[in-house]
């Protein structure tokens, strides 16, 4: 037997996804994330040029102005999710407080592929470049909508984040019957600290990382380089619960 002292925090961490167009990949995530009572994801859907759609905030004035400029604001949240936008939607002073956020708040950030993602959407001239676990290059047209299957890397095996099942062996077989993502994005060589948990074999033996994460400052920064896993959703049997139990872990490790 083993006896310890476990604290029972009643509160709810929360996380805030920011994100540039409605698509099917945020539509599930919220789905996964309304499914586990023990986080609060409150979204921000840019649905307009200059607007903003605003989902499961405490009250009407919380994020009313958009996406938060004042530190005592964004670190609030415990996690940050930023979808596929432009990095010039966010301005400078905006980028160097999610700098802070991770740095200094000891939040996590994840950054997910998608049209405008990662060099497509200007990131790799971002302040936000130094933040990310991969090395960006200049070149665009890097978010690839061709259907593509995963692999658990060594790292992958021993996450808690891609367990969908306790037995190791058991765990593997389960990522191996995954349907494949709807598309993915080239994001670049890892950086020293980073360590890839999701790899995806392309056309010609060419291994690239998909799920990447690194420790930064006291806090730690993600990227999941596709907007495609809701296929794992649609293309299984509805009782099979593997999207959104990979969802609800990869959220509250944040």
């Amino acid at each position: 037997t083993l006896t310890r002292l476990v604290h029972v925090d009643s509160a709810k961490p929360r996380i805030l996804y920011i994100e540039g167009e409605p698509r099917w990949e945020f539509k599930f995530i919220r789905r996964a994330a309304d499914a586990d009572p023990s986080i609060q994801l409150v979204t921000l859907l840019r649905t307009s040029a200059n607007k903003f759609y605003r989902q499961n905030v405490d009250n009407d004035k919380m994020l009313l102005e958009g996406f938060p400029t004042q530190a005592a604001e964004l670190f609030q949240y415990q996690g940050l999710i930023i979808g596929t936008l432009e990095a010039n939607l966010l301005t400078a002073a905006q980028q160097d407080l999610i700098k802070e956020f991770a740095n200094r708040r000891g939040g996590a950030v994840l950054f997910l592929g998608g049209r405008k993602s990662f060099s497509d959407g200007g990131w790799h001239a971002s302040q936000l470049a130094e933040v990310l676990p991969v090395r960006l290059t200049s070149t665009a047209g890097t978010f690839h909508r061709r259907p593509v299957k995963v692999e658990l890397t060594p790292q992958g095996r021993e996450s808690l984040v891609c367990r969908l099942e306790e037995d190791a062996e058991k765990n593997a077989q389960r990522w191996a019957k995954l349907p494949d993502l709807a598309d993915y994005q080239l994001t670049g060589e890892l950086k020293p600290g980073a360590v890839a948990l999701l790899t995806a074999q392309l056309p010609g033996s060419r291994s690239i990382p998909i799920l990447v994460v690194q420790n930064y400052g006291r806090g730690r920064s993600l990227v999941f380089a596709t907007g495609g896993s809701w296929r794992w959703r649609m293309r299984l049997d509805h009782k099979d619960l593997a999207h959104p139990t990979f969802w609800q872990q990869l959220l509250r490790s944040l």
